[in-house]
């Protein structure tokens, strides 16, 4: 058997992420020559989780499942998927964030073969017409037009610059909307995080699909009662590489501490694995020097986590390649998890309690 090239081999090595980018693009090759009518087309039917919440690495591989088999199921060209939402209970911003990032895409590149099951008026139906998924689900306009606040509280960006206007649109809605105080440093470690997508995220060979080298953005407001906080929830979603692989590309540059390999017990030549990528995202959180070259951009998270330093009670979560970072508020260090799958991507989550803005008489 002929011996795999080792950058052929960490191709096959690497499982969701690859696996998303390759029947994509194999999708995209085989779009105008598929002569398959969608009406003779088999349909396999898909669930969705009870649960939609990424912060919780059981409930995100949940969503990631229903993500990898779709592509899996679209990419035989002979079938079409319905995501079956009907039992769908909690939805949070991360969760449902990965989900219709995800699905925007299959929509584009698997066109009219992707539709959605969802009860009449439930939040769920409402979200996906909120969102502008509505008329590529198949679900009707008028059965899903958002009425309840909690959906009409959810805001949604997306775009490929930095964000700047749209972010600070969002704040000062949410400012004139609210009765909460909105932090002071929010705008500033948003638009690092969308900053970092186009700096970092995507690289020159990138397969994702150039129309969705973005990033995606949810907010979800709670009103806090007179005896409780209200709570702001944001997520950030890039489909780009990963910030482990950011930081791979780094240390095999001799960028990177060269002791960062003894603390995980592993060669310069290991390049994947949730114990190295653990470490590196814990380095790229403490992390200072620019890959652009200026003095003033480099990757952001440590003044992400600074930000979420200063609130009272405030979480921030990273899940990238095979790991996951949580910061809260009032503790020294973050904590960090490594789990088997890939994550396509990176998020970013940010959990702020809201307290009351004081009234002056």
């Amino acid at each position: 058997m002929k011996k795999l090239k080792a950058k052929r081999k960490l191709w096959l090595d690497a499982r969701t992420y690859r696996q998303w980018s390759e029947n994509v693009r194999a999708a995209r090759m085989r779009n105008h020559v598929e002569t398959t009518s969608h009406s003779k087309m088999k349909c396999c039917v898909i669930s969705v989780p009870r649960v939609l919440v990424a912060e919780k690495p059981k409930q995100r591989q949940e969503i990631l499942n229903v993500i990898n088999q779709t592509i899996t199921t679209l990419a035989k060209g002979d079938t079409k998927v319905k995501l079956d939402f009907s039992k769908v209970e909690k939805i949070f911003p991360g969760g449902m964030l990965i989900l219709l990032a995800s699905l925007q895409l299959f929509t584009n590149v698997w066109k009219g073969r992707i539709t959605a099951r969802c009860p009449p008026h439930s939040l769920t139906a409402q979200l996906i017409n909120h969102f502008g998924l509505a008329d590529a689900f198949g679900v009707s306009a008028n059965l899903s037009k958002p009425k309840a606040s909690s959906v009409i509280d959810w805001q949604f960006l997306t775009g490929t610059k930095a964000g700047g206007e749209e972010v600070r649109e969002l704040l000062n809605n949410y400012r004139h909307k609210t009765n909460a105080e909105i932090p002071e440093g929010l705008f500033a470690a948003l638009t690092e995080g969308l900053t970092n997508v186009r700096h970092h995220a995507y690289t020159e060979n990138s397969e994702v699909p150039a129309e969705f080298q973005k990033w995606w953005l949810f907010a979800r407001y709670t009103e806090p009662l007179e005896t409780e906080t209200g709570s702001l929830f944001i997520a950030i979603y890039d489909m780009g590489v990963g910030i482990p692989s950011t930081m791979r590309s780094k240390l095999e540059k001799g960028e990177i501490i060269l002791d960062l390999i003894d603390k995980v017990g592993q060669s310069t030549r290991v390049t994947k694995g949730s114990a190295l990528d653990r470490r590196l995202l814990e380095e790229a959180v403490e992390y200072k020097r620019s890959q652009t070259g200026q003095p003033h951009r480099g990757n952001g998270l440590p003044e992400m986590r600074e930000f979420a330093s200063t609130t009272n009670g405030g979480r921030l979560h990273i899940v990238s390649g095979q790991a996951q970072y949580t910061f809260v508020a009032g503790k020294i260090d973050g904590h960090t998890l490594g789990f088997k799958e890939e994550f396509p991507g990176t998020l970013l989550l940010w959990s702020l309690p809201l307290k009351m803005k004081e009234i002056t008489s």
